[in-house]
């Protein structure tokens, strides 16, 4: 035990050492801002209020009010519409939805101003006395948001507080009062545009070392394919790795270059797969943290993205559905919605036209129904799928398309589902994850 005891330190430097050394990948992604700014393209600063009027803290409301209107249009995110736009909508008697999307402003919600004496020792020609010596602070807290022109809805806010001194022997000498707040402010404002834009941050992830000294050469030579920085040649071999020796680390390695390079979801695909063959707790991990870089991925591609929810997720599903269906199927779409009807009608109607679009053949709904009254079918509610089948092989349809809306708020989802009307398999199933949101 001895022995066990003297060469545990030494094996935890090793282990620190090898982590140390692991290979870095570094790449850039784009964050999305704090505040939701989805649909958000317009917008006119409006004054910030003092909250109890002073002339201090009107004075700081107009600070607040023209540092954040420079620091929003500096972002280059939004068009930036004059105040008085909206002021004279308003007094048309017009929303001011007929100007901009959405307006940001603010208010000062707390203001401390002291300068306090106190007695400090000096040493003044070898001698120890006592002088008066002055501190001023100023303490300031204050909050900003958006108001959704088109929905009134609060966007935030977000609040900041904040504290500057100043002190000195002479009163005269300190910095005043309205030097101190603006120094507040600017401090306070540092991160504004990661609250209200899309912003760049690199991150770096360290990959993995083999499991064991056969794989070393071949993950050595993946490795250095990293260094070059060729990406995608990395990613892979490390998928040959994992295909031909089951290295999980070696998956772990694949998925890392699969979010360097931006393909997210098929990193994800690609570790579910992997989950399902191992069971590995540690594939789990990897999973979430992929997901949460997709719904940051989205949300960005959302703030360009002037398509409806019902367009957007009708596109995704368009694309993940055509990757189990053949060239020149004939599809039936049914729409199984028992909440959200009119959004699932939305997104029926638009993966219709999509694959309408793309040369597949589409079954009328009309048709459907009455082959459905021929054999006696109601195909609302539960339905099994059996009955699916019989109906859509009768109408000449070869693959069913099964679309429906499951949970509420931020849980609720568009669940989609492929049968192969020949054999009766299911060919595909949607996923819980991000992609799906509606």
């Amino acid at each position: 035990m001895g022995k066990i005891r003297k060469a545990t330190p030494l094996l935890a430097m090793l282990a620190l050492i090898l982590v140390g050394c692991a290979t870095p990948v570094r790449f850039e992604v784009t964050r999305p801002p704090t505040l939701d700014i989805t649909g958000i393209q317009r917008v006119a600063v409006m004054p910030f209020e003092p909250g109890i009027v002073t002339p201090d803290r009107r004075q700081m409301a107009e600070w607040l009010t023209n540092e954040t209107s420079s620091r929003l249009a500096a972002t280059n995110q939004f068009s930036m519409v004059p105040a008085s736009a909206v002021n004279d909508a308003r007094a048309r008697g017009e929303p001011a939805s007929t100007v901009v999307d959405a307006t940001f402003t603010g208010r000062i919600t707390g203001l401390v101003l002291t300068t306090t004496p106190r007695l400090v020792t000096r040493t003044v020609q070898g001698q120890q006395v006592q002088v008066t010596n002055y501190l001023r602070e100023v303490s300031v807290a204050f909050e900003y948001y958006f108001v959704n022109a088109h929905t009134n809805v609060i966007i935030g806010p977000i609040r900041r507080t904040g504290r500057s001194t100043s002190s000195n022997d002479n009163r005269n000498n300190l910095v005043d009062y309205g030097m101190l707040a603006n120094r507040v402010i600017r401090d306070q404002l540092v991160s504004f545009n990661r609250d209200v834009a899309p912003h760049p941050i690199r991150l770096t992830r360290r990959l993995e070392s083999a499991e064991n000294r056969d794989l070393r050469p071949a993950m050595d030579a993946a490795e250095a394919q990293v260094r070059g920085q060729n990406f995608v040649a990395a990613r892979q071999s490390f998928i040959n790795i994992w295909e031909q020796h089951g290295s999980v680390s070696a998956a772990i390695n694949a998925s890392i270059l699969f979010e360097a390079t931006g393909d997210l979801e098929d990193g994800i695909y690609f570790m579910e797969n992997v989950f399902e063959i191992t069971g590995n707790p540690r594939v789990t991990q990897v999973i979430a943290r992929l997901n949460r870089e997709l719904a940051g991925a989205m949300a960005v591609g959302a703030l360009d993205d002037d398509r409806t929810p019902a367009e957007r997720i009708a596109g995704h599903a368009v694309d993940e559905v055509g990757r189990f269906i053949s060239e020149g199927a004939t599809l039936w779409i049914h729409n199984t919605a028992t909440t959200d009807v009119g959004l699932a009608n939305d997104v029926v109607d638009n993966m219709t036209a999509a694959f309408l679009n793309s040369g597949f053949t589409v079954v009328e709904r009309g048709m459907i129904d009455l082959f459905a009254v021929e054999r006696g079918l109601h195909l609302e509610g539960q339905v099994a799928d059996e009955d699916f089948l019989a109906v859509g092989r009768m109408a000449g349809a070869n693959t069913l398309v099964v679309v429906g809306i499951s949970g509420t708020g931020q849980a609720r989802r568009l669940q989609v589902r492929v049968l192969d009307m020949e054999t009766g398999t299911i060919r595909m199933q949607s996923g819980t994850g991000v992609a799906w949101r509606l």
